[in-house]
């Protein structure tokens, strides 16, 4: 009895200390947060085999929680939502593919779970009601009209439920986008860019304040032998931090009056790359970027105002820090067009990112055009908070993923001039 009660004893110190930990505003750490970001994924939806994006997201606290997960094309339009019930500590794993086909997760509050066979409690943690709930949770399949609607409007196709289309049309039948996963207080069909969703406290609006998600992504291709993951980015809350006019992270949804409480990303990055040897499959950057607007759907065969994006400058080092401007480089091409979505996959080296070096490092000022000449430093209205990460693979061999890595942040913005 007394060893069992030490083992009980030792396993609540440890969940003690493991309580969410919380940073100062704009830090960009890497701490349980109230808003989760998966910046990129991608599905192929022609090849069952083929490339997929999993996510997980895992609750921080005893607490049980509520996470409004919100899907939006690569252009930045949301095209579904839908609440995760996450009893304390829980983990919920979810694979695009499944929800492109039409299976949400299965997750339900005590009120709809009354034989605790959805989501069972855990030995340390709370499982509760949320009326709110009812009639929604546990989700069942989605209909057919509306997995239609998914798949054209991921692929750039006519979808009939927005009456247009909201993607990029690449051609190759693979869903693009990003997601955002958000506490909230009740089970919701509400997104971050409708009215409501945020207010002036935790009461107030839909969306709360509770710095208690985590989580981490994986893209996994079997038919190329290939994957890799990284953590998903975590964008804490912090209450009454932001005034009006303040940019924070869904800014743009609220008039920047900083009403979502969720602190900024980074505007300007560094990022090695390799492309050859051990590396033989080169460099992809992951980039996510805000466009500085509520996007909405548009006729087929055209792009929404503002697209496709560009950004104020790059600048590709070789390993000896040679900038590739002269002579090594006499007549570099204009890459500030080469991530023109809000979500974002690039290859270093291919035709859309033309680099003169096999190894070195990019810097990139993914600003809107002009935030640099002039004015210095960049105007709210030039200031682009983005996300960068960098996948270097051996293809059919290994992998690794990793974060880029912020110069500056959206509250204390890069302030340099062309040629320093």
């Amino acid at each position: 009895m007394r060893r069992r009660l030490a083992c009980c004893l030792t396993v609540l110190a440890l969940l003690a200390s493991a309580a969410p930990v919380f940073a100062d505003v704009c830090s960009l750490e890497n701490l349980p947060a109230a808003t989760l970001l998966l910046p990129y994924f991608e599905v192929d939806l022609d090849n069952p085999a083929g490339l997929t994006t999993l996510f997980s997201i895992n609750n921080a606290s005893a607490t049980a929680a509520l996470a409004n997960v919100v899907v939006w094309t690569d252009l930045g339009v949301p095209t579904l939502g839908f609440t995760v019930y996450l009893t304390g500590y829980d983990v919920q794993t979810i694979n695009l593919r499944d929800v492109f086909a039409g299976a949400l997760p299965r997750t339900a509050t005590a009120g709809q779970d009354p034989g605790d066979t959805i989501s069972p409690r855990g030995h340390f943690s709370q499982d509760v009601n949320f009326a709110s709930c009812t009639g929604l949770l546990p989700f069942q399949a989605l209909p057919a009209s509306f997995v239609a609607h998914l798949r054209a409007a991921h692929t750039g196709r006519f979808s009939a439920i927005l009456n247009g289309c909201a993607g990029q049309s690449l051609g190759d039948g693979r869903a693009r986008g990003y997601v955002t996963v958000d506490t909230v207080n009740r089970c919701t069909l509400l997104t971050p860019a409708d009215p409501g969703y945020f207010g002036a406290d935790d009461l107030a609006g839909t969306a709360t304040t509770q710095n208690t998600l985590w989580g981490d992504s994986i893209y996994v291709d079997p038919a190329n032998d290939y994957a890799d993951g990284n953590n998903l980015v975590r964008i804490e809350a912090f209450q009454g931090a932001f005034k009006p006019g303040d940019l924070t992270f869904y800014g743009r949804y609220v008039g920047n009056s900083g009403a979502d409480a969720r602190e900024p990303l980074a505007t300007t990055w560094g990022s090695r790359f390799v492309d050859g040897g051990t590396f033989s499959g080169g460099t992809d950057l992951v980039v996510w970027r805000d466009s500085g607007r509520t996007v909405r759907p548009f006729p087929c065969g055209t792009q929404p105002a503002g697209f496709p994006l560009r950004f104020a400058r790059e600048i590709t080092f070789d390993e000896e820090e040679r900038p590739a401007l002269f002579p090594v480089f006499p007549q570099p091409p204009d890459l500030t067009g080469a991530l023109p979505a809000e979500a974002n996959r690039v290859h270093i080296g291919g035709p859309a990112f033309p680099v003169p070096f096999s190894f070195g490092w990019l810097f990139l000022d993914l600003n809107a055009p002009g935030s640099v000449i002039p004015p210095i430093p960049p105007s709210a209205a030039t200031l682009r908070q983005s996300w960068v990460e960098t996948i270097l693979k051996a293809q059919g061999q290994y992998s690794a993923g990793f974060s880029a890595t912020p110069l500056d942040s959206v509250c204390q913005p890069i302030q340099t001039e062309p040629g320093q």
